[in-house]
């Protein structure tokens, strides 16, 4: 203001000016949730097959929401792989979250929710971090599913607790390998570094985050990297309006379904680009390894005495990645090269193009203006007002409070590559030269 138009105001004043216009744009948050219970009739008539739920209290005080897309539920049930990631997101607004706390009751409500909408069944997998309350309820819920850790969540507790460097490492590779043996060898280093650090992982369970031991088919999912781009992709959303947040992620979802629809049919390929990829990277570094036939089915692929045994009736190799991943590891590829069968039968069809484009074939549609909303007296005149609650005064902080711990790792420099977050012995990155 003092430097476009030469008017000196307060902060205070230049935040209440901001926070009235964010008003007249968007409404105010406490109307937001009178509009929510219209809106989700507009959006459910636009988008048919859409799921929302609105709890409240016995004062008809908000406390949950839940919203699935049509288009979203049919997708993932018939083409996308059965692994949800779960996770907790901090919203900004006035009156806190969606929901009052991660609760036992809470995760409870949220879950219940989705059984009611992709069932149960052995197939299925959870992958979110180690609290309890959505253990339990997962449990409870979804006795036949699977539930599996996010080891970013386990390294982050390793960093808050021990902060080892070379505990970190181990671990990492421990929780990737694909055999029983490799990982009782790293799980050794990590006993003679540290005895504390190797009491954790073991308490936490080793099926729970050791991929080798999991019991379920979790494919090559490790962490919850997509819920936390769902975060980030919300930063600043999260400060809106109900209403107009849920508005936000129907608008993302529309744009999202239409690119992966384009970038789908574009494709010429019978897996997805990334997995013709990782196929092609794996046939040519099978080509290096001698193939001998033992049986019918079993065919003997390596070097001399690192070998391992492939069978392809049973989409299965001693090195345990072809069955765990469901695609061709380097023995796989090359005992069906030297047996003359094609790699793509031995994919998972979760990969093929065909499944891709199935999953995006369908359309989020947007919401009409809300001067041409039509909805029912019965949804209108049913109130429902803001949850209770206490913030302190003045303006409320936008970025959260790190630990010490964060901080210190997320400022490590490589000195190999010249990038943050990791070091010289972990890095895959090509070396940057200097110029003298």
């Amino acid at each position: 203001m003092e430097r476009e138009f030469c008017v000196k105001i307060s902060y205070s004043k230049a935040r209440r000016g901001k926070l009235h216009t964010l008003n007249m744009l968007h409404g105010t948050p406490r109307d937001s949730f009178q509009k929510l219970s219209s809106y989700c009739n507009v959006v459910g008539e636009s988008n048919p097959g859409t799921v929302t739920h609105i709890e409240v209290d016995s004062c008809n005080r908000f406390r949950y929401f839940f919203v699935a897309f049509g288009a979203s539920i049919r997708g993932y049930m018939q083409y996308l792989r059965p692994v949800i990631y779960v996770d907790g997101s901090h919203l900004k607004g006035p009156y806190k979250g969606i929901v009052d706390a991660e609760t036992n009751k809470s995760w409870k409500w949220f879950l219940s929710n989705l059984k009611d909408l992709i069932g149960d069944s052995e197939e299925l997998v959870f992958v979110s971090d180690r609290k309890k309350s959505i253990q339990k309820a997962i449990s409870q819920l979804f006795p036949s599913s699977r539930h599996g850790c996010c080891i970013w969540h386990m390294e982050k507790n390793l960093i808050q607790q021990y902060n080892n460097a070379s505990v970190l490492f181990l671990f990492k590779r421990a929780a990737t390998t694909f055999r029983v043996e490799d990982f009782e060898r790293l799980m050794g280093q990590i006993r003679r570094v540290s005895e504390r650090a190797h009491g954790y992982l073991e308490r936490a369970g080793y099926s729970f985050w050791f991929r080798a031991l999991f019991i379920g088919h979790r494919y090559n999912i490790m962490t919850n990297n997509n819920a936390e781009s769902l975060n980030s992709m919300l930063k600043e959303a999260r400060s809106l309006p109900i209403t107009c947040l849920v508005e936000h992620i129907r608008s993302i979802m529309q744009k999202w379904f239409y690119e992966r629809r384009v970038n789908a049919e574009e494709c010429s390929t019978l897996l997805t680009p990334r997995m013709e990829n990782e196929l092609r990277t794996t046939f040519e570094n099978g080509t290096r390894l001698r193939a001998h036939a033992l049986t019918n089915n079993l065919t003997q692929v390596g070097i001399s005495n690192d070998t391992d045994i492939v069978d392809l009736s049973e989409e299965t190799c001693t090195c345990r990645e072809f069955q765990l991943n469901h695609v061709p590891c380097v023995h796989a590829s090359r005992a069906a090269c030297f047996r003359g069968k094609t790699l793509y039968k031995l994919c998972s069809r979760y990969y093929s193009s065909d499944y891709w484009k199935g999953a995006y074939s369908e359309t989020i549609y947007p919401v009409p203006r809300e001067v041409d909303w039509v909805v029912p007296s019965l949804i209108t005149c049913t109130p429902i007002f803001p949850p209770l609650v206490r913030r302190p005064p003045g303006r409320p902080p936008t970025r959260r409070k790190r630990s010490r711990y964060e901080y210190a790792w997320s400022t490590r420099k490589c000195t190999r590559c010249g990038r943050v977050s990791h070091n010289r012995t972990t890095c895959s990155n090509p070396r940057v030269s200097h110029a003298p």
